[in-house]
Formats: C-alpha cells, sequence, structure tokens
C-alpha cells in the first residue's frame, strides 16, 4: 500500500463514512500533529548596549554544559541590525535560494515536487537552511500538505533560543535545561535538525567586529561634536565684559565657546593635525567592513571597493567567493536528498530513486553555457529537446510557423526565387 493510501487510512471516519478529502486530511494532519512552537514561552528580545567583554560571557555561557545559547543568540540578533552585516549575508544567502533546484528520477523531472516548488513554505525551507551557516543550527518543524492536496502548508523555525542540540530537547523557558526530545516520537516525523550541535554560526566571529565598528562610530560622532564645528575663545578683563560674552556666545549657535580671562591659555593636543585626523576612524570602519566581508563571502573586493588593487587581485577574490558557493550549493543538496526526500515520501510525493541538483551547478551563466553546448554540439550529437530544455524555449507544434534558421530554410523552400518570379 503507498504511502498516501496509509495516511489516509488514519483518518476514516469510525461510523464508516468514506475517507477524508484531501484538503481536510491535510488540516486534520496538522491538528494530530504535536506543534512544538505552541508548547515554547517567547519572550521579547532585551537589546542591551553590547561590548565586547559580553560577547565573550555569551560565548563562554554558550559552550558551557548548561548550553545557555539564549545570550549570544540575542546577542546575534542586536548585531544584525548592522546594515553592512545584513546585506553581506543576504548577498550569500540569495546567490543559492535564486539558484534553480531540479529533482529528477532517471533524469526526468516530477511535475508533483516541480509545483512544490512554487510554494512559499518551499522557499522558507531553503532560507532556513542557509540561515543555519550563520546561527550554526536550525530546528524546522514541516505542515506541508500531502501529495494531491492543495491544502497550506507551513515551515515552522523552532525559536532558536529555546532548542538545546546537544541534549536534544526544546525547552519551555530560554533558560531551562528540561523539555521536548524532538528526536524522538511523535516529533520526529515532523522535524528536520540542521547544523552541527557545537556549531555556534559565522555570526560569532563576526560580532565583534560590528562591536568595534559601533565603537568607533560613537568616537566618531563624538569627535565630529568637539571638532566639526569652529571652537569660539574670548576674553575678558572685568567681571561686566564676561556676563556680556557669555550671553552673546550662548546666542550665536550651538558650536562650543570658552570665556577666560585675558591671560589664560587654552591649547587642542591631536595626534594628528589636519584633514588626516578623520581618516583614522575611517580606516577602522573599513577595517572592521573587510574582516565582516571575509568571514562571510571569503573575501573583501567583492562588495567593498579597494583603493590599490589588480584585475587579477580581484578574479581572485572572486574566485573564492564562487568556491564559497559552491560549498553552500553542495550542503543544500545534501540536506535535501538526505534529509528532505524522507519526509516527502512519508507525503507520499513519489522521490523514491531520485535526487536533486542545481540545474546551473557549475555557476556558469546562461551566456557561458550557451558558449560550452555550441562547442560541445559540434563534437557529439545533441537531442533537440536539450536546446528547448535547457533555454526554456517551446518545442513548436507540427506545422506551426516558426523562425531562425530552420524557419528560414523552410520559407526558401516555399517561396519562389526572384528570378524564377521575374520570367
Amino acid at each position: 500500500m503507498s504511502a498516501i493510501n496509509t495516511l489516509k487510512n488514519l483518518f476514516i471516519r469510525s461510523d464508516g463514512e468514506k475517507t477524508a478529502s484531501d484538503a481536510e486530511l491535510a488540516d486534520k494532519r496538522k491538528k494530530k500533529e504535536p506543534i512544538i512552537i505552541n508548547q515554547v514561552t517567547v519572550r521579547p528580545i532585551k537589546r542591551d548596549t553590547q561590548d565586547i567583554s559580553k560577547w565573550r560571557t555569551a560565548i563562554t555561557y554558550a559552550e558551557a554544559e548548561s548550553e545557555q545559547r539564549w545570550k549570544l543568540f540575542e546577542l546575534y540578533k542586536d548585531m544584525l541590525l548592522d546594515g553592512f552585516l545584513l546585506q553581506q549575508k543576504e548577498k550569500r544567502i540569495s546567490a543559492i535560494t535564486n539558484c534553480d533546484l531540479t529533482f529528477t528520477i532517471d533524469g526526468v523531472s516530477v511535475p508533483e515536487i516541480e509545483e512544490l516548488q512554487q510554494k512559499i513554505f518551499f522557499h522558507k525551507f531553503l532560507r532556513e537552511v542557509m540561515e543555519s551557516k550563520f546561527w550554526g543550527h536550525s530546528l524546522l518543524q514541516l505542515f506541508w500538505p500531502v501529495m494531491g492536496s492543495d491544502g497550506p502548508g507551513a515551515t515552522d523555525l523552532i525559536p532558536r533560543t529555546h532548542v538545546k542540540p546537544r541534549k536534544g530537547i526544546v525547552s519551555e523557558e530560554k533558560w531551562g535545561d528540561t523539555g521536548i526530545p524532538y528526536r524522538e516520537p511523535p516529533f520526529d516525523r515532523t522535524t528536520i535538525e540542521i547544523g552541527d550541535a557545537d556549531d555556534l554560526g559565522l555570526l560569532m566571529p563576526v560580532s565583534q567586529y560590528v562591536i568595534y565598528k559601533r565603537g568607533n562610530f560613537g568616537d566618531w560622532a563624538e569627535f565630529a561634536e568637539v571638532f566639526g564645528m569652529p571652537f569660539r575663545w574670548a576674553t575678558y578683563t572685568n567681571p561686566e565684559s564676561r556676563k556680556i560674552l557669555e550671553e552673546a556666545l550662548a546666542n550665536a549657535g550651538s558650536a562650543g565657546y570658552v570665556v577666560a580671562p585675558e591671560d589664560a591659555n587654552l591649547q587642542f593636543f591631536n595626534p594628528t593635525a589636519g584633514s588626516q585626523s578623520n581618516d583614522i576612524f575611517r580606516m577602522m570602519r573599513q577595517a572592521c567592513n573587510e574582516e565582516i566581508s571575509i568571514c562571510i563571502l571569503g573575501n573583501s573586493m567583492t562588495t567593498t571597493e579597494a583603493s590599490k588593487s589588480g584585475y587579477a587581485q580581484a578574479e581572485t577574490h572572486r574566485d573564492t567567493q564562487d568556491e564559497v558557493h559552491k560549498a553552500d550549493r553542495r550542503f543544500i543538496l545534501r540536506v535535501m536528498n538526505e534529509k528532505l526526500n524522507p519526509y516527502l515520501e512519508s507525503l507520499g510525493y513519489p522521490v523514491k530513486g531520485g535526487h536533486w541538483s542545481y540545474e546551473e551547478e557549475d555557476g556558469l551563466d546562461l551566456v557561458q553555457r550557451l558558449n560550452v553546448d555550441m562547442q560541445v554540439s559540434t563534437k557529439v550529437p545533441i537531442p533537440a529537446k536539450y536546446w528547448y530544455d535547457k533555454y526554456k524555449i517551446p518545442m513548436p507544434e507540427r506545422g506551426e510557423a516558426v523562425s531562425g534558421q530552420e524557419g528560414d530554410k523552410k520559407k526558401e523552400k516555399t517561396e519562389p526565387s526572384k528570378d524564377n518570379s521575374d520570367s
């Protein structure tokens, strides 16, 4: 008996009525499956001013036997307010989610799986798989519709602050040390675990550079406040002049000023002079951004502009980034083939003997792929169907008018030549 029939038989009514419809089946199935996220208490994030000592303390708590990761993960969420870090993270994720996945059995695609890929819950699954690279671990609970059903589907991310991967539990409170054993029945049927239990993700080394950059911006703002506006110096010889000067300077704008006796002396000691004083803060910001880019993309030149670099160096950085993306694609395929396929099979989808792959696993764009195909076609014959499928061109029906070389050839055969018409 197929998996879909087995699932349907679970919902045969006791009064002898017929099996429920597919939509009812999907709805009942979700209601029957225990939902983990409903059994945890999600509390708001406590946002504090972060510094290096808090970052180190959070890492220590996460690596401890009690596995208190919530301090570190709340720090991560605060770090993701940094625009540059957020952009770098999205760049790496979108490089994978924008690639076309395909599922085939003996080289033939499966229409039911292609339709599944168009759903929002499928896209969220791919994104959360990639998110595990940054957080170290993701626990997903899937409520996808059985094959043949148009019912709603859902991909729920279990709050990471409540997940204890080394213990295999989801705690009700984020600081708890007991909870739901998600690797045991009945939760193991609907949960997919991604990432290593001891991995704290790419955001762990990156966070220190965001903290340094924030401190640098604060110092830079203070520097601009003190030295960015002209400083006014006024002297007086009697108390009456002092009062007049104080009132005049206070009403003349927000720039700093000093009213001092005529024999007073004020000096500013700067380690740098002139416009170079701003370069310290600018260089610190650039250095932090470069380290963030290197941690996430493996290079610093595909996002930020380098002042001294050549074409060869830029190509080397791009090659390094391509290797990172290639490793991500292989990671996605392992998760899909090893963990998602068994779940799809339990829903009745025809996935046995099939595998996932990327349409362009070598990373070539369409023009590069066409050039390769044209060169290959001069050596070995290529079926016509390949060109239509690869470049998404509809195959013409018999007798349908066509354009291109084949259409021109047919036109030449049917139309009389100009010389013959004149005669």
